[in-house]
């Protein structure tokens, strides 16, 4: 949407005078929603009809300039985008899944310029909208295992020996890193003072996990488990074309917003993923998320035992700490019955549990 106030309407000014002395002069540029950290616009370039995105950074978040945050986080983006255009874009029965080409950043400004989806929308906004109940199983499931089958793509690749230069450099995103661990892990122990008949009497285990994923910040492995992972891998950057999804239909997917991309386990990309759409179930918002879900883990294919619980562990920890702040989702019955799903999920994947999550919707994470 358009920018409103006098502030951001000076930002984009100051954007397009910028722009004005590149080969990416606009004729407009509009104002972006979704997202909160950056000043996002969609430009027009001047005498044509085609389209960028334009990400401006700031050292504050844009949706509340006293709340400060990084700014070198866009350079660890341009980093790993860089390195990304040698992983080839996934393509399965004419869905496609890439990163979009970064088409021009200037370090002195934060501003990068990138590749458009015109007329797309995040895949939370389409699982919400009207459009989505017309989308087969078939189609659903699809999606998923294409979206899982380049994930896994992709931790594969941030392995390999040629990218041992990206994995330093993104090793030092240290910022992002604490962000995650306190959106996640640190506010998991916060949240049990929200609903202390649910959470208070597995507070142990709650600790344990924080004080594990806590470690984890300062590990170093080559697994096959811990590597270069996105950092914010969920519904709402991811985008598709806001248009019905037919079989096998020619289709683009974008997987956008690399700033908190960063060395860590790659079951908080499965975990984060795998929670957003659980959730459009179990708040009875959209049943194309469950077959999404179930696709994206076909997808990404067999993992160790070790990995499966890392992962149930952190959809958990995503339900208890996001799914019980989705503002206007459900009633607070709805809202502690995915807290109490969360809780479980925690724990039996804590205690490793395997018994327990057979013929539970995580049960999939086990199949070999």
């Amino acid at each position: 949407m358009a920018t409103n106030t006098i502030e951001k309407d000076e930002e984009r000014d100051q954007i397009a005078q910028q722009l004005s002395r590149t080969s990416f002069h606009c004729s407009t540029l509009t104002r972006l929603s979704g997202g909160t950290a950056n000043f996002v616009y969609r430009g027009t370039l001047s005498g044509t009809s085609d389209s960028i995105i334009v990400k401006h950074t700031k050292d504050h978040v844009a949706s509340k300039p006293s709340l400060k945050i990084d700014n070198k986080r866009c350079h660890f983006e341009e980093a790993v985008l860089r390195a990304l255009e040698d992983l080839p874009p996934y393509n399965q029965k004419g869905i496609t899944v890439k990163t979009p080409r970064l088409l021009y950043f200037d370090p002195q400004t934060n501003t990068q310029i990138f590749e458009d989806l015109p007329n797309s929308v995040d895949l939370k906004t389409f699982m919400l909208s009207a459009i989505s109940k017309g989308v087969s199983k078939s189609t659903a499931t699809a999606l998923g295992r294409t979206l899982g089958a380049w994930l896994r793509s992709l931790h594969e690749w941030g392995n390999r020996v040629e990218q041992d230069e990206t994995r330093t450099t993104l090793s030092q995103n240290e910022s992002m890193k604490q962000i995650k661990f306190w959106a996640n892990y640190a506010m998991l122990v916060d949240t049990i003072s929200n609903f202390p008949e649910i959470l208070e009497t597995n507070r142990g285990v709650l600790e344990e996990v924080r004080d594990f994923a806590k470690d984890e910040l300062s590990r170093e492995d080559d697994s096959a488990e811990y590597g270069i992972i996105h950092g914010d891998f969920w519904t709402g950057n991811v985008l598709i074309p806001n248009v019905p999804l037919k079989d096998e239909s020619a289709t683009t997917v974008f997987v956008i917003d690399w700033e908190m991309t960063q060395i860590g386990s790659r079951a908080m990309d499965l975990g984060q993923m795998i929670a957003e759409l659980y959730e459009t179930e179990l708040f009875g918002r959209s049943e194309a998320g469950v077959w999404i879900m179930d696709g994206f883990l076909e997808g990404y294919g067999s993992m160790s035992d070790e990995m499966a619980f890392r992962t149930a562990v952190h959809v958990g920890v995503h339900l208890v700490c996001w799914g019980s702040r989705v503002p206007g989702w459900g009633s607070k019955e709805q809202v502690e019955d995915v807290v109490k799903v969360g809780s479980d999920f925690i724990v039996h994947g804590w205690k490793k549990d395997r018994e327990w999550f057979e013929g539970q919707t995580l049960s999939f994470l086990f199949k070999k």
